[in-house]
């Protein structure tokens, strides 16, 4: 059986541990634990904030198409661990960098992590997810396609809960 590491990136509250939940067979690893007073970066982002961030990595597998095994790590969006990021990139078959777009602080995580993750999206595979996407939100989405414009990566809406939605996010990066 083939074996395939994808990474999820992005900003604290992004869901990057609920899509793997959403998509793993296996029970996940997570390394949520309830906010303590270094978290807030996403205290200030969100509109509903969030009672648990990610302190560690989250694990999660599932088969692609019977032959290969896809393994998930969702790493955690606080600075303080900016030091994963590369770290656990290194052998991946792509990443995903995901966005909820309704942050208050949108305009800010975007231009952080898109440029922080330059490199990965002019040389790797990569796609950039969506979450909580609605109309009302389509000005938000422009302002990713003018900072990523000199790549070819895709940006897609995803409805994190939804184990189709991230499966064809997935497969993407996987096909």
């Amino acid at each position: 059986m083939n074996e395939l590491k994808i990474v999820f990136v992005g900003p604290t509250g992004a869901g990057k541990t609920t899509a793997i939940n959403a998509v793993s067979e296996i029970s996940v690893v997570s390394t949520e634990v309830m906010r303590s007073s270094l978290d807030t970066e996403s205290l200030n982002s969100q509109l509903v904030p969030k009672k648990t961030v990610t302190v560690g990595i989250d694990y999660g597998e599932f088969s692609f198409n019977n032959d290969t095994r896809v393994r998930l790590y969702g790493v955690p969006g606080q600075m303080r661990f900016e030091f994963l990021w590369e770290f656990m990139s290194k052998g991946s078959r792509g990443t995903v960098i995901l966005f909820d777009i309704t942050s208050k602080t949108f305009t800010d995580e975007i231009n952080f992590f898109i440029n922080r993750f330059r490199d990965v999206l002019l040389t790797s595979k990569c796609i950039v997810g969506i979450s909580k996407y609605s109309e009302s939100y389509s000005d938000r989405v422009i302002e990713i396609l003018d900072l990523i414009n000199d790549s070819n990566v895709p940006v897609i809406a995803v409805d994190i809960r939804n184990k189709e939605d991230v499966l064809k996010l997935l497969a993407l990066l996987i096909e």
